[in-house]
């Protein structure tokens, strides 16, 4: 018996069985290593492909199309909607968002030249893959000019993915005062989203702030119909024939503000505006592809 025992222990003094143990938590260790690796490439390269696939879907977009009356389109996948400098790296400050209608002679880019005050880029914000500029809810904002939209019909779509439940939490908004002379687009409560032409306002319910979830929002104004407000897609609610009154002015509008002292709390990834009330299957073609490019269901 006690040759046996001499087999199995080492002139260290180290069982041969421990060994083993310790060389199979090695193996096990590498293994798990490699499929973290694994896993980790994988992700990687869903996301490089969902963000290929959104950067394809842009260049092919219908709003290539239907670009009559295309007043701005300001989208994140592309590189070529920022200064190259500034999407290095998450949180860079963004001090310009390009717009990207390819037609217009003189570009409507969205800018801030104040440091303190500019939005931020960030990566795989929206679908796990396509980028975001995130407003911080303090006074983050990027000017544009929404005058040409101003005495007519229009259309714009929005997607944005709020990250608070604040109350007055409007993407778009100016700070003119005075019935139908400026434009807020947003949350107006927790739970309602307006279209509003300032004391000429449409709200309609919105489920309650829970998570950073992606959204869809379609809005119209015709002369003849009025305000309308359609939510990833579904069937648009449309305002009481009284709010028909158009925009007088659009002046001193910007992305993430209203007014002088509130600001959007969120992340955009697209925004897209017509000078005109579009069609119905015009309004479906470009629901279908910003549903396609950031993973949210449209009906």
């Amino acid at each position: 018996m006690k040759g046996s025992k001499k087999l199995t222990t080492s002139k260290l003094g180290i069982s041969y069985s421990k060994a083993f143990t310790i060389v199979e938590l090695s193996v096990v260790i590498t293994i798990l290593a490699v499929m973290i690796i694994g896993i980790t490439s994988t992700k990687l390269m869903i996301r490089k492909a969902r963000l290929a696939n959104a950067q394809s879907l842009t260049q092919k977009s219908v709003i290539n199309e239907i670009n009559s009356d295309l007043v701005a389109w300001y989208e994140t996948s592309l590189e070529s909607s920022f200064l190259f400098n500034e999407i290095k790296n998450d949180g860079s400050n963004i001090s310009t968002w390009k717009d990207n209608n390819t037609y217009a002679i003189n570009k409507n880019n969205a800018s801030n030249l104040t440091t303190a005050s500019q939005p931020k880029y960030y990566q795989n914000a929206f679908y796990d893959s396509v980028p975001a500029i995130r407003f911080d809810g303090n006074d983050d904002f990027l000017n544009f000019n929404c005058n040409k939209i101003a005495k007519s019909s229009y259309t714009i779509f929005v997607v944005e993915q709020r990250r608070s439940n604040k109350s007055v939490n409007y993407f778009i908004g100016g700070s003119n005062v005075g019935v139908n002379e400026t434009i807020h687009l947003g949350y107006r409560s927790n739970t309602s989203i307006t279209q509003a032409h300032y004391s000429n306002d449409f709200d309609t319910p919105v489920a309650g702030y829970n998570s950073v979830e992606p959204k869809l929002f379609t809005f119209v104004y015709n002369f003849n119909i009025g305000k309308q407000i359609s939510i990833n897609g579904k069937a648009p609610v449309v305002a009481n024939p009284i709010q028909s009154s158009p925009l007088l002015s659009c002046n001193n509008v910007a992305l993430g503000k209203y007014a002088s002292s509130y600001f959007y709390n969120g992340d955009l990834a697209e925004i897209i505006m017509f000078k005109r009330s579009l069609k119905t299957e015009e309004i479906e073609a470009i629901e279908n592809y910003l549903g396609s490019k950031y993973g949210i269901s449209v009906s």
